[in-house]
């Protein structure tokens, strides 16, 4: 898995491409925004809400708007729309204390506690090669994850909110789930899987895998 992050210094041999790490433990995690985002540009995609001429991010005044309700939308769109705060919160994931201890062992072996991952780029007329790496999150790791969400009564009982969570929420999850998230998932980047998804203390991973795409 690659999520980027910045790569401040400048040194020959270094890393192109360096993953996100937290500046004070320099642990890689990644970041709830990274997911969201995800999350939320399949949404939008699914339900036909990509703006066809500049593809920013959708926001409307419609209240009852899928992608708005749950992800949110921009300030002098709430004004208009009145449908309350935004529905979903995706809290950064951060490596469980079993990985932790196996990175660690991974950086007193190896000096690194990541993966570095060597590409080319071969130019299609002269075959010359340009030579790229990037840090990649070795394969295996386990991070905690977890989404809250909010069902608000706005005059329907919180009906609406509770439709959305199925049909937003957890579709975007499998959406991201068949995808992959980060960087270079058409290249073999970004793959995961749930080992345990609870909502309420209820187990969803059937319910997950049940739900089609499309």
């Amino acid at each position: 898995m690659r999520v980027g992050g910045n790569n401040d210094i400048i040194e020959i041999g270094g890393n192109d491409s360096p993953v996100v790490r937290n500046p004070l433990t320099r642990e890689v995690y990644i970041p709830g925004s990274s997911i969201k985002g995800k999350m939320r540009m399949f949404m939008e995609w699914i339900k036909n809400k990509i703006d066809d001429k500049k593809g920013n991010v959708h926001s409307c005044t419609d209240k009852d708007c899928p992608i708005c309700r749950v992800f949110g939308r921009g300030a002098k769109d709430s004004q208009t729309a009145k449908s309350g705060p935004t529905r979903i919160s995706v809290k950064d994931a951060y490596l469980t204390e079993d990985s932790k201890k196996k990175l660690e062992k991974l950086k007193e072996r190896t000096g690194i506690d990541t993966e570095w991952k060597y590409e080319n780029n071969i130019n299609r007329l002269s075959s010359a090669a340009t030579p790229r790496n990037s840090e990649r999150i070795p394969a295996g790791t386990e991070f905690d994850f977890s989404i809250s969400y909010k069902i608000l009564d706005m005059g329907d009982g919180g009906t609406k909110d509770k439709q959305y969570f199925e049909k937003v929420v957890l579709k975007a999850l499998k959406a991201i789930l068949l995808e992959g998230i980060g960087g270079g998932v058409s290249r073999g980047n970004g793959q995961f899987e749930f080992v345990e998804l609870k909502v309420n203390g209820e187990d969803y991973r059937a319910k997950l895998e049940a739900i089609k795409i499309g």
